[in-house]
């Protein structure tokens, strides 16, 4: 501890008056670090505030859905199933055989009965294929311990000035000026748990953090400050999570640090909360992908689950191994629709600043005008020779150049293309965004996002359905 709280003050004052003595020290030199910590008062814990009331634990990005509920799905012992069983989205109870036998995996479809042999069409074994290579990419969470990981970034610091009240009572008020006078934490422990489906989650350290100094009542605070910067008064505390179900929840937070005076400080902070946009990943490429291959594989990986989801698809029947040959999984899609009744302006707005990186592809002239204006999204692909053609051809009431609807003309809604202003077309919709979102361990959300002047109809397709639960509430959120 001597060593790590000599390191810790270089360059320093109290560093050099030490080895400016000349004498090994001992504990009659006041103030200085061989101080023995009995001699101090014991604090009263009933009297001292809460350590979460000055000691923080912040995310570095805010969820867009402040979540304060979560669906919670009874267990079925899915770790109890044999290797090689079948793990469906019901998850399914199924009772394990007694022995197992390692060389030759057991295969047990799942409510599933004896069919015959059926034929299929060429798109059909195309779409297999395509999803065959998909799920290859994704690592077995159940037979092996390398997981697909969720990352949360976030900051840890404590307020001098509370701090000092409590653990510090005979010391002076430090001021914003010399940092020597500041209260210091020493090999912070940071322990987190989770009742959610989120794995085991590793425990985080700070070696060595200043407080913040108090504010001196004319600091200027910027009002977006989502990305705080880095400082010696913040440590960047990184959360890797390794979720079972894609599902939020909260993470409990306990720490342990020493202080300058030896003292052990052990209690509780804030909860962090994990968002359903926390699950969102991109999905995985193949290694034999070529690189100017990668946006046509997304659009076809999109096409594919879009396919496989639909409840009428043959490929429900179908089973997928996961990398390392060991599991094996089946698609169960369901499908929903969600109308935003937003101008085109704040929806791209919204899209180009939270989903940009899960949007594959983009059809339609003039929305295409508009992306490719603005410059954000990008290595996706354009479809420019179909899409007046196919814009609404899946729409709720179709369009056809041989009737005449009666649409409302808006006259002054306008779209910015960068620099430019672009305004009515004509009275179409304007184009279709397809967005495609990894949700850990195995499972997509399907975004078809048809684009018009007055609103935006959103068809949902996903291979778990209990994530419906939080994307009306997301979408929402993300137009706000």
């Amino acid at each position: 501890r001597i060593c790590l709280r000599m390191l810790s003050c270089i360059p320093g004052k109290k560093l050099r008056n030490l080895m400016g003595i000349g004498e090994q020290p001992t504990p009659s030199h006041p103030g200085s670090m061989f101080d023995d910590p009995s001699e101090r008062p014991a604090q009263d814990p009933s009297s001292m505030p809460a350590l979460a009331s000055y000691i923080h634990l912040e995310r570095v990005v805010p969820l867009v859905v402040k979540q304060s509920w979560a669906l919670t799905l009874p267990n079925f012992s899915v770790q109890s199933r044999a290797s090689g069983h079948i793990i469906s989205i019901q998850d399914v109870s199924v009772t394990p055989p007694e022995q197992e036998k390692p060389p030759q995996p057991t295969i047990e479809r799942i409510g599933y009965t004896q069919e015959a042999l059926r034929v299929m069409d060429s798109k059909g074994a195309e779409t297999l294929e395509i999803l065959r290579r998909h799920f290859s990419c994704i690592p077995d969470y159940l037979h092996s311990s390398g997981g697909l990981k969720v990352k949360i970034h976030c900051t840890f610091r404590f307020d001098s000035e509370p701090f000092n009240r409590a653990w510090v009572s005979d010391s002076p008020v430090p001021s914003s000026e010399g940092e020597d006078e500041l209260p210091a934490l020493y090999a912070v422990t940071i322990t987190l748990s989770s009742s959610a489906q989120f794995g085991k989650i590793p425990s985080c350290h700070v070696p060595f953090l200043l407080g913040e100094p108090p504010a001196s009542g004319v600091d200027i605070v910027p009002v977006d400050n989502c990305h705080q910067e880095e400082s010696s008064y913040r440590a960047s505390v990184m959360i890797e999570l390794e979720p079972r179900e894609p599902s939020p929840g909260l993470i409990d937070v306990e720490i342990a640090a020493n202080t300058e005076n030896c003292q052990v400080i052990c209690g509780s902070l804030k909860p962090i909360t994990v968002g359903i946009e926390d699950m969102f990943l991109k999905a995985s490429v193949p290694p034999d992908t070529p690189k100017d291959g990668t946006a046509e594989y997304y659009q076809d990986l999109f096409h594919a689950l879009w396919e496989a989801c639909n409840s009428s698809s043959n490929t429900g029947r179908e089973t997928f191994p996961l990398s390392g040959g060991k599991g094996l999984v089946a698609i169960s899609g369901t499908r929903s629709v969600k109308l935003l009744e937003v101008t085109p302006k704040v929806l791209i707005g919204a899209l180009e600043k939270y989903l940009a990186p899960f949007v594959v592809s983009v059809a339609g002239r003039s929305l295409i005008t508009i992306l490719r204006g603005n410059g954000l999204i990008e290595n996706v692909v354009w479809e420019e020779s179909d899409s007046d053609a196919a814009v609404g051809a899946d729409a709720l009431v179709p369009y056809s150049m041989e009737n005449n609807l009666q649409l409302q003309h808006i006259d002054d809604d306008e779209i910015g293309i960068g620099a430019q202003r672009f305004a009515h077309l004509s009275k179409r919709d304007m184009g279709v965004m397809r967005v495609l979102i990894f949700l850990p361990p195995r499972y997509h959300l399907l975004f078809s996002m048809e684009v018009g002047y007055a609103s935006t109809l959103v068809r949902i397709r996903t291979d778990h359905w209990p994530c419906l639960a939080y994307v009306d509430e997301y979408l929402e959120a993300l137009l706000q």
